[in-house]
Parts: structure tokens; C-alpha cells; sequence
């Protein structure tokens, strides 16, 4: 799909139509010989008793129809595991899709709004639709066709019978498969996207509790907190309710389609004889064709039934690809000009330079500076001054005002790609990949020798413990590094980034959580084996470098 395009529920069908293909014919199969099977099965038990009582036993043919009562058991069997497993198989294929689409989304957003959908409450909503749009073939449109092919399967049964009974079939078929699906939805229609947007909000909400909790027993607002909790939870109620009741009214609706339906048959059928008051069936019409027909209608019925709640999967579809299109990213009129080549750093001068985070603007106070080869720059002041936002800025990964020379020519910093391979940037909360141990490192230099590996992992005094894991440089870290300590965390990513080798260091609190003796380690490495030739760091604990460094207060 390509990466600009809206998704829609008919584009995520289409994005593989052979994937869905195969569990379609496989579900087909087993749906048509399941109904089958019970025609069959009847027409078999009605005949054989028929030829019992009329003394014809000796010479009906009973390996026939037993034989296809058997396959048609075994396709049904057969065909409900292969769609099982080869529905999956596509599900899984439209999970892979979906995630795509959402990171080709994240692509082409702006940097500066990239932290916007990252949170914590953005990204259950994101799980939870996605979970929701990859249900929808198979609560939706496959039971949707298994019933419309049954109804063709059984018309042609009732058209050998007598060609009347078409027009009752071709009534139950609209009812079963239009009407009262959409009437279902009509009267629960919004209660299912209410119920699907609830959800995901009380999902936060409780996540952001248990955070919280002793902040809100402290302060006394927690009477207040659960007061709103106990307003989602009835909210929710009243939309499950109006669902279930729905859903009810559906199913009770085609069981009355399906009885309506059979009593057609009956009275299509039979013949009253007012002379001996009896009903038989009219002329011409066997009894066990009847019964075979009968007992297709019933399993018919059976795969109709889902029909009357599939609007809830196909509301909450709707609502999962309404809120990923919110993602969407509309196509760059204009084109980013190539930057051309930057010739090696030697001087950055900034002057009144803020940086400030897009969503709220705050940042730090302007600031006039300079960095040179061989310059180490301690940058210093209270908590919330905005050391950090100036360091992103001067990195280049946040926005920001005034001006910045680099090699004496003006230059913007931010989304500046020529200038940012030139430096590394280590944040306050730098990330793992869920990877190997090697795999991350590699990503400072792809062609990186397990040599050069040990070697920057003892640079930053994590060698030791690498060696001691059972699988080595081999060892997959969880998901942002969450089997790592906060220490081990940022010296790893530290490693990934002297690894690059780049000319100007930037550090944003490196020895936070760190003992004496690996902070002594690691600036013995910054000033020796992988000296940058501009340092510029923000840390609350005075180190080695300090020594050396020239401060700047903001």
C-alpha cells in the first residue's frame, strides 16, 4: 500500500487478495459441505427407513450415500482447520501491512511531532484498532459469503424440488443477509463506536491509576478519581447493554426468518385432501428430498446467525481505520533540497538560540555561544531552565530560533541531515531496540568487528558484564531495554554512539546512575581512546572532565 493513501477496509481487503483467497475457498468448502452433510444425511436416513418399510432393504444402495456422508464430513473437518490456520496466516500478513502504513505515517510527519505518537495512551489506542481492523474478514466478510453461498446451495436444492420455493428462499436470503444486519446496526450503531472509543479510554485511564495512586490518597483526590472512573464504567455499561440487546434482537430475528421460511416450504408442499382430511405432499415431490431440504435450511440458519452481531466487529473496524487515518500524513507539496556535502566541523556559533519544543513552546532562554575543535562545554543551571531542550536543539532534533554559523556559513540545525551525521546525541532517556546486544551496538557502525565491540563495551566499563551473560554479544535485550538497569541502559547507547566516531560529542546527564568508578572509566575513554573533538555534556555530577571544561550557565 503505498504510503500516502487513506486506509479504508476495501483497501486493506485488496492489499492481498490471494492471501484471503485461500481461507476463503477453504471456509467455502467447509461451510458448503457442512450443509451438505446434513441434506444428504437426511435424505440418506429418510430414504433407508422409506426402503426398510416398504421391504426394498435388499436391494437399496446404501454405499452411495454413505460415502459421501463421509466426505462430506471430512471436507467440512478438513476445510474448518486449513481456514483456521490459513486465515491466520493472512491476519498476521494484515498486521504486517497495517504497521507499516502507521511507520510510513511517522515517516512522513514532521521530527518535531514525533514524540507526539509515542505516548503511552497513543499507543494502546493504536494497538487496541489495530486488533480490532485485522478481525474484520473474519468476523465479517467471511461469514457474509459462507451464508450467501449456502443460499445458493439450497435454492438449487428447492429448484429440483419444485421451482416455487425459490421465491421464499430469495426472501429469507434478503432478510438474513441485508436486513437485519443493517438494522442491527442502525440501532446499535453508536453504541458500538461509544463503546470502542470508552474502551480505549478506560484502558488509560486505569494504566495512569496505578501510577498515581498514592499521589491521589495523599492529596485526597482520590474520592474525586474514582468518581470519574464510576462514570466511564456506567457509560460503558449502557453502550454494552444496548449492544447486547441488539445482538438478541438479531438473533431472535433469523431464528424467525428460518421458522418463516420452513413454514413456506410446508405450505407450498403439502396438499390438503378434503375428502380424507389428511395433508400430503403435492405430486410429484418426494418425502426425502423434503427432508434433506429441511435440515439445509437449519444449517443455513446456523451460518446466518453470526450475521446478526457481525455490525459490531464491522463498527469497531470502522472506528480503528477512522482513527489510524488521523495519522495520515498528506504528500510534501514541495520537494527537501538536496543538502550538499559539509565539510568537516571546525566552529559552530550560535547566537540567541532558543530551543523549543513544538507542542507547548517552552524552552530555554536565548543564548549566545561557541563551540571549537578541542572545546569541552559544561553546560550548567537549575532544573527546568531548558539545559536539555538547547542541547536536542543543538543537535538538531528540536526546533529552534535564531541563528547558528557552522564553518562561518549560516546554517539551520534542526532536520539538518548533512550537519547531524557529524555529531551523536545521547538524550536523557536514550533507546534500546528489542535486539540482540550486537545488533544495537551495530547500529553506531554496521561493519564493526566483534573485536571493536568488546572493545567499546569495556570503553564505557560494561565489558565485564557482557562477558558474563550466557550468549554474549548474542544476548536479545527487551523491549527498550527494560532487563537493563538505567545505568547499563545509557553506556550502552554511549557505546553505540562512539562507535560512529563522529567529531563533536553531545551528552545530555551521562553518569546519571553510574558509580564513581564507571564514571572515572568512561571519561578516561572520552579523553583518550575515543576523544571527540568538541564535547559538550550536561551533568549534575561533578566528574573528571569537569576539570577541564569550560561552563556555561543558563
Amino acid at each position: 500500500m503505498s504510503k500516502v493513501t487513506k486506509l479504508s477496509l476495501k483497501r486493506l481487503l485488496w492489499a492481498n487478495p490471494w492471501g484471503f483467497a485461500i481461507p476463503l475457498l477453504l471456509g467455502v468448502m467447509a461451510s458448503v459441505a457442512g450443509v451438505a452433510l446434513l441434506g444428504i444425511s437426511g435424505w440418506f436416513l429418510s430414504a433407508a427407513g422409506l426402503a426398510g418399510v416398504l421391504g426394498l432393504a435388499h436391494g437399496f444402495n446404501y454405499f452411495t450415500p454413505g460415502a459421501l456422508v463421509r466426505l462430506m464430513a471430512i471436507l467440512r473437518t478438513a476445510g474448518r482447520y486449513g481456514e483456521q490456520v490459513s486465515a491466520h496466516e493472512h491476519l498476521l500478513g494484515l498486521l504486517k501491512t497495517l504497521r507499516l502504513w502507521v511507520w510510513d505515517q511517522r515517516v512522513e510527519k514532521d521530527p518535531a511531532n514525533l514524540h507526539q505518537q509515542s505516548r503511552g495512551d497513543l499507543l494502546q489506542r493504536l494497538v487496541s484498532d489495530l486488533d480490532q481492523i485485522i478481525r474484520w474478514p473474519l468476523v465479517v466478510m467471511l461469514p457474509w459469503t459462507y451464508a450467501l453461498l449456502a443460499y445458493l446451495g439450497v435454492s438449487v436444492v428447492a429448484y429440483l424440488i419444485t421451482p416455487s420455493l425459490l421465491l421464499p428462499i430469495l426472501i429469507a436470503a434478503l432478510l438474513h443477509l441485508i436486513l437485519v444486519p443493517y438494522l442491527c446496526g442502525r440501532y446499535a450503531s453508536h453504541s458500538v463506536h461509544v463503546g470502542q472509543i470508552l474502551g480505549t479510554h478506560r484502558r488509560g485511564r486505569f494504566v495512569s491509576l496505578f501510577s498515581a495512586l498514592i499521589t491521589l490518597t495523599i492529596r485526597g483526590h482520590w474520592q474525586t478519581y474514582a468518581e470519574r472512573l464510576g462514570q466511564l464504567d456506567k457509560r460503558q455499561k449502557k453502550a454494552e447493554v444496548t449492544i447486547q440487546q441488539a445482538i438478541s434482537l438479531g438473533r431472535l430475528a433469523s431464528y424467525t426468518v428460518t421458522i418463516g421460511l420452513l413454514a413456506s416450504f410446508f405450505y407450498l408442499l403439502m396438499d390438503y385432501q378434503a375428502s380424507t382430511g389428511e395433508l400430503t405432499l403435492i405430486h410429484g415431490v418426494q418425502a426425502t428430498w423434503v427432508v434433506a431440504l429441511v435440515l439445509s435450511v437449519l444449517a443455513v440458519n446456523e451460518l446466518a446467525l453470526p450475521l446478526s452481531q457481525s455490525f459490531v466487529a464491522q463498527g469497531q473496524s470502522q472506528v480503528g481505520i477512522r482513527r489510524l487515518n488521523q495519522l495520515h500524513s498528506a504528500k510534501k507539496t514541495k520537494e527537501t533540497p538536496t543538502q550538499a556535502p559539509l565539510a568537516p566541523i571546525t566552529q559552530i556559533e550560535l547566537t540567541e538560540l532558543r530551543g523549543y519544543h513544538l507542542s507547548s513552546g517552552l524552552g530555554n532562554a536565548p543564548i549566545t555561544m561557541s563551540l571549537k575543535v578541542n572545546d569541552i562545554i559544561w553546560l550548567q543551571g537549575g532544573s527546568g531552565c531548558g539545559k536539555s531542550t538547547l542541547l536536542a536543539a543543538i543537535a538538531g532534533d528540536c526546533l529552534s530560533e535564531g541563528q547558528a554559523w557552522i564553518n562561518g556559513e549560516v546554517s539551520q540545525l534542526y532536520d539538518n541531515k548533512a550537519y547531524q551525521s557529524q555529531l551523536s546525541y545521547l538524550p536523557q532517556t536514550p533507546y534500546v531496540f528489542q535486539q540482540s546486544l550486537q545488533a544495537n551496538l551495530r547500529l553506531g557502525a554496521l561493519e564493526a568487528t566483534d573485536q571493536e565491540l568488546w572493545k567499546v563495551l569495556d570503553a564505557v566499563a560494561l565489558g565485564n558484564w557482557a562477558r558474563s551473560l550466557p550468549q554474549g554479544l548474542n544476548t536479545l535485550l527487551g523491549a527498550q531495554g527494560r532487563n537493563l538497569s538505567g545505568g547499563q541502559r545509557k553506556r550502552l547507547v554511549l557505546a553505540r554512539l562512539l562507535l560512529r566516531k563522529t567529531p563533536i560529542l553531545l551528552l545530555d546527564e551521562p553518569f546519571d546512575g553510574l558509580d564513581s568508578e564507571s564514571i572515572k572509566q568512561i571519561c578516561h575513554t572520552l579523553q583518550n581512546d575515543y576523544q571527540p573533538q568538541t564535547l559538550v555534556l550536561i551533568s549534575h555530577i561533578p566528574n573528571p572532565l569537569s576539570d577541564h571544561a569550560k561552563t556555561i550557565q543558563l
